[in-house]
């Protein structure tokens, strides 16, 4: 339930034991390496990458071929000595030349496929024409000019030739949709006076491509050669699927390459002189036996082993319990803590957990988010933040489901409805009534109180981390001067605040009253101690009280869009509930051959019921969901974090094995 405690090692060794030594930190995966020339490493990842880069690119093509696809892909598992086994005369280079010879024979193909599609759609309007293609072209006295005009033009086009007595004529060969296809042959000598007629009327001409034959023969012969194209591309395609059991080789060998060249970099940017090489890194103390165990072949070889200097920065790695590791995830998007400081996680665990059901708060809900997260762990591999998200969740809907008992709310008023309709259903209503403890819509007031009561326990909490935190790093004037003052005034402030409320007997006023000036003398005497100059303590002094007064409130405060989202999601099902209700019965009632039909009417009713009941859930629980994801941390972000908590660490990440392909073991 903490930050790892890390470990600085150095390791020297011969110069001629470097490679293996490199080999077997990377098969550990348990030291991270510093002092390393990031440059050098950036610069043989880059030629790693032209070097794998054919083979990476066969083993996507390959993926293309593959029938079995999914979104959730499993990668294979394969032990070390399966991969050597599988490599073991394994001709690369063989495969990926045929594979691209493949490729381009099918990229090629359609090439030529695309082309006759193009030729066959341009030419199918003119299908009917008689002439050649090769006829379709000027003479010495004579234009031929195909093209298209629109159809609201062409009597009007028709006409101003016929009244102008031009020696144009025209044939048509096709119309379709609003265009006509036409056939204009004129006389040169007359091109001057045609040519702005055409203009005039908007007549496009189109270039036919000069094939002999005619449309409608090339068509043929078109179709011919698509349908001979398509089946040499599906003969191609077999005969690339063919070479799919082999991906699995491929990808293998390309982590394997892959992993070669990261330690390639590796090897030749470590501190080294002529006879002894250096490793310098972080490892976690307790893979120190590990590291030992691994290196304990080597007989010219030293590790050396030391604690963290105050002004380094090491790593962190958090260590928490089973139940608490999935709040991680939460943790791991404010940032990491810092190696001195305290891991938030096991902290917010609890508030998150009960935070987020309250705003949800409904049975129904719960089950369906429970069941998603159960089914998504069951059905598919994960990495570890895969499975610290939806782990969070399947707890996330647990709390769902406690607190929507609670409350009442199962998908709503469904409960209600059902025993209002039938009195089959009343064992439900009475089993849900005996699980209730708060009605929000009945004692919202009591609700909003249970809200805020929150707020008051999660400050007060943390302050009470911050002073954890000081303990750890032996800062005790900080935990006398900081913390303490604090959750004075806040015991002072909180006590009037329930005297005012009528919560507390008035008589211990007193008590609460020195507390808050007792407190805020201390304030104001001790947040001003860093800076220089009375004038200016006593402005710190004055300004961080203030500070604490109204942040105090408005902390509290915040916790109120717990009340207002525990309302919301109750009322929303319950909205959805009786729309379909309603909307099945309007539907029903206005169409009057369903209404005279009993059957018929419970039929349709029955549908339109479930299809609104089922959508609108749905609607409402993915918005909910949001919410009750988005307020609490939040809440726990900018209330609770701020009190003792200011990220800024480094992860640690060792050197180990790197797999894109294939899961090792």
């Amino acid at each position: 339930m903490a930050i790892a405690k890390i470990k600085h090692i150095d390791i020297f060794f011969t110069k001629q034991q470097k490679e293996k030594i490199i080999y077997l930190l990377q098969k550990l995966g348990a030291v991270q390496l510093i002092q390393i020339k990031e440059a050098h490493i950036a610069a043989q990842k880059e030629e790693a990458t032209e070097g794998l880069g054919q083979l990476q690119e066969a083993i996507d093509y390959l993926e293309s071929l593959s029938l079995k696809k999914g979104f959730f892909s499993e990668k294979p598992v394969l032990g070390e000595s399966q991969i050597e086994e599988l490599l073991k005369e394994f001709d690369i280079g063989l495969i990926i030349r045929h594979l691209n010879a493949l490729r381009e024979r099918i990229k090629s193909t359609q090439i030529e496929l695309d082309k006759l599609h193009s030729t066959k759609y341009n030419l199918l309007p003119w299908e009917k024409l008689r002439l050649s293609l090769t006829q379709v072209a000027a003479t010495e006295h004579i234009e031929l000019i195909p093209g298209i005009i629109n159809r609201n033009q062409l009597t009007s086009f028709d006409e101003e030739i016929k009244s102008k007595k031009l020696n144009l004529y025209f044939e048509t060969i096709n119309q379709k949709d609003n265009l006509v296809y036409l056939l204009i042959i004129y006389l040169k000598q007359e091109s001057q006076i045609i040519h702005p007629l055409l203009k005039k009327y908007n007549f496009n001409p189109v270039i036919l491509p000069k094939i002999q034959g005619a449309p409608s023969q090339i068509i043929l012969e078109t179709e011919a050669n698509i349908a001979k194209l398509n089946e040499e591309k599906q003969e191609l395609w077999q005969e690339a699927r063919r070479i799919l059991p082999e991906k699995i080789k491929l990808m293998a060998l390309a982590d394997k390459l892959s992993n070669e060249d990261i330690r390639r970099g590796i090897s030749g940017s470590i501190f080294q002189t002529d006879y002894v090489s250096l490793v310098t890194g972080w490892i976690k103390e307790k893979d120190l036996g590990r590291l030992k165990s691994c290196l304990s072949s080597f007989v010219d070889l030293e590790v050396v082993i030391r604690d963290p200097e105050p002004d380094e920065e090491p790593p962190v790695t958090l260590e928490n319990k089973r139940l608490i590791q999935p709040f991680e995830f939460i943790t791991k998007i404010y940032g990491m803590p810092k190696y001195n400081e305290i891991d938030p996680t096991p902290f917010l665990a609890p508030f998150f957990f009960l935070y987020f059901g309250f705003c949800v708060s409904d049975v129904g809900y719960g089950l369906m988010l429970t069941l998603i997260c159960w089914f998504a762990l069951k059905k598919f591999k994960m990495g570890p933040q895969g499975l610290r998200f939806f782990r969070l969740f399947l707890f996330c809907g647990i709390s769902t489901i406690i607190i929507g008992a609670l409350t009442g709310s199962w998908f709503g008023n469904l409960f209600d409805l059902l025993a209002d309709t039938n009195k089959v259903f009343l064992p439900l209503k009475r089993f849900k009534d005996s699980l209730i403890l708060l009605d929000p819509l009945k004692e919202p007031t009591k609700l909003l109180g249970i809200a805020l009561s929150f707020g008051i326990v999660q400050v007060w909490f943390g302050n009470i981390v911050a002073a954890i935190g000081n303990i750890k790093n032996k800062r005790y004037l900080d935990i006398a001067l900081d913390q303490v003052p604090m959750l004075t005034l806040l015991f002072g402030l909180t006590g009037l605040g329930l005297i005012f409320l009528k919560l507390l007997d008035a008589s211990r006023i007193s008590l609460f009253k020195y507390a808050t000036l007792l407190a805020s003398i201390a304030l104001i005497s001790t947040q001003g101690r860093t800076q220089k100059g009375i004038s200016t303590k006593l402005f710190y002094g004055l300004y961080n009280l203030y500070s604490a007064l109204s942040g105090y409130l408005s902390d509290i405060l915040s916790y109120s869009r717990l009340w207002a989202l525990g309302l919301v999601t109750g009322v929303m099902a319950t909205t959805v509930n009786l729309i379909s209700v309603q909307f099945s019965q309007i539907f029903t009632s206005i169409i009057p051959f369903i209404n005279n039909v009993s059957f018929i009417k419970v039929l349709v009713s029955g549908f339109i019921l479930a299809a609104i009941f089922i959508f609108g859930h749905v609607v409402s629980f993915l918005m909910n969901l949001l919410g009750a994801f988005v307020h609490p941390v939040r809440l726990q972000f900018v209330e609770f974090f701020s009190k003792f908590f200011k990220s800024g660490g480094i992860s640690f990440k060792p050197l180990k094995v790197e797999t894109k392909y294939i899961n090792t073991h």
